[in-house]
């Protein structure tokens, strides 16, 4: 998981929780890691722990090449339908595609 783009998203929470949704993170690191790297980034929201990244996985985020998850973002409605998805490794610099993809995923529900 990228720190550098965890602490670029932490200014903007507030803009996605405004369009209705819940900002997690999601990491390959153990509870307490993820723990400790959110209270370490002073993080506004959780970051959950995935170490067999069986999660990461289901939501094709997982990266065979490198063998660990992706970067980037997923946008889940509340009946549990994924509703974009992308791989981005600049996620936090490119916060208003995430808005965007709230956008278009609340126009779908």
């Amino acid at each position: 998981m990228c720190r550098e783009q965890l602490v670029k998203l932490r200014p903007h929470v507030k803009e996605v929780e405004a369009e209705g949704a819940a900002v997690l993170a999601m990491s390959m690191d153990t509870p307490e890691q993820a723990a400790k790297l959110a209270f370490d980034l002073s993080l506004t929201f959780p970051i959950l722990s995935d170490p067999s990244m069986g999660i990461v996985r289901e939501y094709g985020m997982y990266s065979e090449q490198m063998r660990m998850p992706e970067m980037g973002y997923t946008v889940i409605d509340k009946r549990g339908q994924i509703r974009a998805q992308e791989v981005d490794r600049r996620f936090g610099e490119n916060v208003k595609d995430v808005l965007e993809a709230l956008r278009k995923a609340k126009n779908r529900s």
